[in-house]
């Protein structure tokens, strides 16, 4: 997302605080759902654990770790850049660089990954739309590839390509979810201020157009990031504040109806512009990071 649309976002939100009630210390988890779920996840205090090392990771807009490679994570640069990821490591590493397109996308803003046994995939959502124009949007998905050694390395695949239309009207969003128990893909609207839409896309088919459904309304305005855990029991949506909204489902539960109870609440570090949030693989915590250059990989665990 361009800063000055980001300055100017805050900007209207501010003049709006009346309807906005004002984020809770990020020291625990709180929550106004009494429901079956139980009491919400205790998340400790964020804290960095590494920066990114300098080079060309410097408007990190997404994230995933991975599941192929130990401590390792997958982050990608908001619009502008080509269609290419960085694996990095829980020290700030660079890895490798992975191209997966010839051509460069209109804005990819979130990413998501599949771990099961048929593999793991990264999945790149290309949906970012600040004109609220686009008429299609472009999903990407390519294989996820084991890493060796620790010299960085320079990767090349060939995404296959899902196109995804809105069944309403066109929106801009930034958060791409992957729902390892149906495996649906999500995409999670971006608003000025009120409640975010959640579309669902259906699980991946390459070379298909898919059109959405609604699925629920959530109270995530400027929404930039998020993930649903391994085991599909955690749902986060994260802005640019210091909380990320957390969603706890019940085992059989169906996403729009753990969707629709009001959110739990997670601390995230002050970032200047955090737009990314992944779930650790084993669950027992997640990571976010800021747009910008040598910006730090931080890491929250649940008590």
């Amino acid at each position: 997302m361009e800063m000055r649309r980001f300055f100017f976002a805050l900007a209207f939100v501010a003049c709006s605080s009346a309807e906005q009630p004002s984020s809770p210390a990020p020291s625990a988890a709180t929550s106004t759902d009494g429901g079956a779920t139980g009491a919400c996840p205790r998340a400790g205090a964020p804290a960095p654990i590494a920066p990114i090392a300098a080079g060309e990771v410097d408007e990190a807009s997404g994230i995933a770790a991975s599941a192929l490679n130990e401590g390792a994570y997958w982050v990608h640069n908001d619009s502008g850049d080509a269609a290419r990821a960085f694996a990095v490591s829980s020290t700030g590493a660079l890895l490798a660089t992975l191209t997966f397109d010839a051509a460069e996308p209109a804005d990819i803003e979130d990413m998501a990954i599949e771990d099961g046994p048929g593999g793991s995939f990264l999945y790149f959502g290309d949906i970012g739309d600040n004109a609220v124009a686009r008429p299609a949007l472009t999903i990407h998905r390519v294989a996820e590839p084991r890493l060796s050694g620790t010299a960085p390395v320079t990767l090349d695949a060939t995404s296959e390509k899902m196109t995804v239309t809105y069944g309403d009207a066109p929106h801009d969003a930034e958060t791409l979810l992957f729902d390892p128990i149906t495996k649906d893909l999500l995409i999670v609207t971006k608003v000025l201020f009120g409640r975010a839409h959640v579309h669902r896309v259906g699980p991946f088919v390459a070379g298909t157009t898919a059109t959405t459904t609604r699925i629920a309304s959530i109270p995530a305005a400027l929404a930039t990031g998020g993930a649903i855990s391994r085991d599909g029991r955690l749902v986060a949506v994260r802005g640019y504040g210091t909380t990320a909204s957390l969603w706890v489902r019940a085992p059989g539960e169906d996403l729009a109806t753990a969707l629709a109870r009001p959110p739990c609440s997670v601390p995230v570090a002050t970032e200047a512009q955090g737009e990314a949030f992944a779930f650790l693989p084993d669950g027992g915590g997640y990571v976010t990071v800021s747009e910008g250059a040598g910006a730090a990989l931080n890491l929250a665990r649940f008590e």
